[in-house]
């Protein structure tokens, strides 16, 4: 049995951000998303430039988009292309619950 609402994360390098939101922007399958900057840990530093080494961490983006579970292949197939040559992390979670809060 699966959850009917979804999240899924994807956590890209800072030069995807564009391209992500290009493709995100252009689907009428969600409402929305959300974007932020984080620092990216692991033990591979050998993906990590000079910089980020002595920093320890990389700045990446993390997305997060709610749809529903109907949606989500249509959905990891527009990101696929643009994550795959990065060999972007992603991981989905059902949606226990969700709503606005008012008034």
């Amino acid at each position: 049995m699966h959850a009917d609402v979804m999240s899924l994360i994807v956590v890209v390098p800072k030069q995807l951000k564009d391209a992500i939101v290009d493709a995100l922007i252009g689907l009428e399958c969600i409402s929305g998303f959300n974007m932020d900057t984080i620092a990216g840990f692991s033990r591979k530093h050998s993906h990590l430039n000079v910089h980020e080494q002595v920093q320890g961490y990389r700045h990446l983006i993390r997305f997060e988009v709610i749809c529903d579970h109907a949606h989500l292949e249509e959905l990891l197939a527009v990101l696929q292309p643009v994550c795959e040559p990065a060999r972007a992390r992603y991981w989905i979670t059902p949606v226990i619950a969700q709503g606005h809060f008012t008034e």
